[in-house]
């Protein structure tokens, strides 16, 4: 079984509650299909996508920053992505406009099974967890993918899981033994099957994973990871004030709270592009 999307909810609503929500067409499909012959350049491979394989062209897996790419980076020119954003963060003054961004590409494994994994994780692993953090991920599907094709997934309700954990004891760290009875205690996950233009917006405390692409079309998972933060990280919340806005509200589900640690500095020691953040301010 799979966790269904709450259709009753607004998408930022559903981000609130569920640690996740799903813009659909938010992108425009010139710019998929753009993006799609450029991923072609890019894995030297111009084969239609449903021939690609793990042994070619491979899974891939790269950072780009900084307007690195002339096709991709349009990504955060899209008028409806950058308006979903401002909604999140509360006005478009609030975002920082970097353009930092993953190509993901998981093509199909003929040895692979048909299932969805069992493994999850959030993205701070073996280092300080920040319980409220500067913003959220996107995952901009740029094709039309299938049930068990390397989708995403995502375990409902885990960011308020997470974040209750690290308020009453900060220095949690991932592994421990609070994440591996998490693990046996969790809801169906929620297996991103997109229509090219989708965009998953994704809490930073929720568990996610992606899996093996073994759909019955072969499709691969073809996205784009950005980043929707802030310069300035939030450092309090509080539930009582008014007209919070979506990603606040997201982080203000266990009361309010008032950091104890500067979080952008303990991320600094283990993540040297926040380093070059502080440095770039200073």
């Amino acid at each position: 079984m799979t966790f269904q999307i709450d259709i009753t909810l607004h998408w930022t609503d559903h981000f609130v509650e569920y640690g996740f929500a799903v813009a659909k067409g938010l992108i425009d499909p010139a710019f998929c299909e753009e993006a799609v012959e450029r991923v072609k350049e890019i894995a030297d491979d111009p084969r239609p996508l449903d021939q690609w394989t793990v042994d070619k062209p491979g899974s891939h897996h790269a950072g780009y920053r900084d307007k690195s790419d002339p096709v991709l980076r349009k990504v955060f020119d899209q008028p409806d992505l950058r308006a979903a954003v401002a909604t999140m963060h509360g006005g478009p003054e609030y975002w920082n406009n970097r353009e930092t961004f993953y190509l993901f590409i998981k093509p199909y494994d003929p040895k692979a099974e048909a299932k969805l994994s069992h493994a999850c994780h959030i993205d701070f692993g073996k280092q300080h967890i920040p319980i409220l953090y500067r913003g959220f991920a996107m995952f901009v599907s740029l094709v039309d993918t299938e049930p068990f094709g390397g989708n995403t997934m995502i375990w409902p309700h885990t960011h308020r899981l997470i974040q209750k954990q690290l308020m009453g004891e900060p220095e949690t760290e991932q592994p421990s033994e609070y994440f591996e009875e998490l693990h046996k205690n969790l809801e169906d996950p929620y297996e991103f099957v997109a229509e090219a233009g989708d965009v998953l917006f994704m809490h930073h405390l929720a568990l996610h994973s992606g899996n093996d692409a073994h759909g019955a079309h072969h499709k691969p998972r073809v996205a784009l990871a950005c980043d929707g933060w802030r310069d300035e990280w939030l450092t309090e919340i509080d539930p009582a004030t008014p007209k919070l806005p979506p990603w606040h509200r997201s982080l203000a589900l266990n009361g309010a709270y008032k950091t104890v640690y500067d979080e952008r500095a303990e991320r600094a020691k283990t993540d040297p592009e926040v380093t070059a953040e502080i440095a770039e301010t200073v």
